[in-house]
């Protein structure tokens, strides 16, 4: 994947560019006027981003549809990091979708690496929305689409997340001052995977009812919202289990958290709450400590994010994951993941199921191009409010058997929208029925690490 985010060397054509006088820039028609880290924008050659590639995927005809894609390929900005295997594969799901829905359309993707960073993220967004004039952006984790949210809303560009689930985004105003709301996810909000965690705990057999759980997260919105509704749970009703709250930072040294962990608190069970790469340190530490060990009773309870096989990778980590639990929004059921989950397999030689939100991101890409479609239907340009217009008619019509999102029911779906009716659309995730706050309500899986992967237990947990 690296690959795909190193621009090639690209000749300066002498009869396409000039020195303007203005700025001492170089002119230009295309971005093969300009040197190979420069991009062509506004006829003028410019910094390319760093981690943004400078050629869209999808169409690159001069007219097509511009959306842009902020993804955290790797785990860093700095040269040479790991990669994010999760969102490696979240934005093949997206390129999936591009690929058939531009058998019907015209859409360009520029994609952007963010690096795991909201800063990174936050500047490649100024460079999509002002100098690419997308009309939608593609995002993941809850940090960075909050940050990308503060530069998309107020310039009318819709924000659309597969993997943001922190409750912040619920309570984010997004209207801009207009009708509709400019903020959507397909995931759904960790209000609800964090009732069904702290439910789980409390009264299924397989976690025999613990007496202290420790709740370890990442410090950040993500990590911070799904551990204070976990807390918050456990410590009320009338089942009540002690808790307690550990917090470490993104990619940083975990051995003090993990020593007041164990021997200031020594739980029942760690409800860890963090990225893939953070959970694989914090296994091979805990085996090292005495009451962290499976091997002396310590049991680990996972969030969605876990769900990562860069975790099972590493042979000591994965041997501390073995047997225990997690949970991640459900994939759906239907023909829309079989259909997904097919040429998932068939084009990239991996199970999209083993990964958490692959199929969210599916969706997002393939909802994006039924707005689009439906804005220029409707007023013959692509704009973010359109788009969001076309989302508030999805799940909100008077049926009560839903349309599977798939390549061949594309068409009819957006002819549908663009006659002013309102669908309901089951996607690769599942129904995709968005509330008013452009949230997609959607049940939870508990799943299990097993010797070979992960392996789902239960697809339709609610609170």
């Amino acid at each position: 994947m690296r690959a795909l985010f190193l621009t090639g060397v690209i000749s300066v054509l002498a009869t396409g560019c000039s020195l303007t006088a203005a700025g001492g820039l170089d002119e230009c028609e295309t971005s093969a006027d300009c040197a190979s880290d420069q991009v062509c924008t506004q006829q003028v050659c410019l910094p390319l981003p760093a981690g943004c590639r400078a050629e869209p995927y999808g169409s690159t005809e001069a007219d097509a549809i511009r959306m842009g894609g902020l993804f955290p390929l790797h785990i860093s900005p700095e040269p040479g990091a790991s990669e994010d295997e999760s969102d490696v594969q979240g934005l093949n799901a997206a390129l999936l979708a591009l690929e058939e829905v531009n058998q019907r359309t015209r859409i360009a993707l520029y994609v952007c690496d963010t690096g795991s960073s909201k800063d990174v993220a936050e500047k490649q967004a100024r460079w999509l929305v002002n100098d690419k004039k997308v009309a939608a952006l593609l995002t993941a984790g809850s940090s960075q689409t909050l940050a990308v949210a503060d530069v998309a809303l107020p310039a009318g560009v819709l924000t659309m997340s597969y993997s943001a689930s922190s409750p912040e985004l619920t309570a984010k105003p997004d209207t801009n001052g207009g009708p509709v709301g400019l903020l959507w996810r397909t995931s759904p909000s960790d209000a609800i995977q964090g009732s069904v965690i702290a439910n789980l705990l409390r009264s299924d057999s397989r976690f025999g009812a613990p007496a202290k759980v420790g709740i370890l997260y990442v410090d950040d919105p993500y990590g911070q919202g799904l551990s204070n509704i976990i807390s918050e749970q456990l410590s009320t009703g009338a089942t009540r289990v002690a808790n307690r709250t550990f917090l470490y930072q993104r990619g940083g040294d975990v051995k003090a958290v993990l020593d007041s962990l164990d021997m200031t608190y020594d739980p029942d069970v760690t409800v860890l709450i963090g990225f893939a790469d953070d959970a694989k340190t914090i296994l091979k530490e805990a085996a090292t400590r005495n009451n962290l060990k499976r091997e002396n009773g310590h049991r680990w309870f996972f969030s969605d994010s876990v769900k990562d096989s860069a975790v099972l990778a590493d042979a000591l980590a994965a041997n501390q994951a073995r047997g225990f639990y997690g949970t991640a929004p459900a994939q759906g059921t239907g023909q829309a993941f079989s259909t997904f989950s097919d040429r998932f397999v068939t084009k990239y030689q991996k199970n999209p199921a083993a990964y958490a939100y692959t199929s969210n991101a599916y969706d997002a890409m393939y909802l994006l191009a039924l707005g689009a479609s439906y804005s220029l239907s409707t007023t013959n340009a692509v704009t973010g409010v359109k788009i969001a217009e076309a989302l508030n008619r999805v799940s909100s019509g008077a049926s009560s058997t839903s349309t599977q999102l798939t390549n061949s029911n594309f068409t009819g779906l957006a002819a549908q929208l663009a006659s002013g009716q309102s669908v309901n659309i089951e996607g690769a995730s599942g129904p995709l029925n968005f509330d008013v706050n452009g949230e997609a309500r959607a049940p939870v899986e508990l799943w299990q690490v097993s010797d070979t992967g992960f392996v789902t237990i239960a697809n339709n947990l609610e609170p």
